[in-house]
């Protein structure tokens, strides 16, 4: 249809509906809504974030809120070994707080203090050297971890 035939005609098709199947002026599309009281998915996280309870940890009960207690619990887990508790804490420390110090700013070390890091260091750097050539092996074999 063009709009030389009749000034009442349109061309339909995507974006321009039929006129009889447009809503009328004032009537929305959606006469129902949202319910009211309906929260998203950030809301009700925030929410029960927030919340407050009463943990045992230890035979000692802590009370708190949500978020405080779930930090408090991974830290501790973490603190006492459990790696995949570490594996979750510290990329979050990182993220949370950065990898700055938290203290007065980058501090540099002694002489003495870099010297016996360096010695350290090159210790370290020259086992794990022996490592790979296959000197030595922690199950008492020769040979590449590669190679298994």
């Amino acid at each position: 249809m063009t709009k030389d035939k009749n000034p009442g005609d349109y061309e339909v098709g995507y974006g321009k509906p039929p006129k009889h199947t447009r809503f009328p002026p004032g009537q929305s599309g959606n006469p129902k809504g949202r319910e009211k009281g309906k929260k998203g998915l950030k809301t009700d996280l925030a929410a029960e974030l927030d919340a407050r309870q009463t943990i045992q940890i230890n035979g000692e009960k802590i009370s708190g809120r949500r978020q405080r207690l779930a930090v408090r619990t991974l830290a501790m887990r973490a603190a006492a070994g459990d790696q995949k508790a570490q594996s979750i804490f510290f990329p979050l420390i990182l993220q949370v707080l950065g990898v700055e110090d938290r203290g007065t700013g980058g501090q540099k070390l002694s002489p003495q203090d870099q010297a016996i890091l360096d010695a350290m260091l090159d210790e370290a750097g020259d086992a794990l050297d022996a490592d790979e050539t296959g000197s030595s092996n922690h199950d008492g074999e020769q040979g590449n971890e590669a190679g298994r």
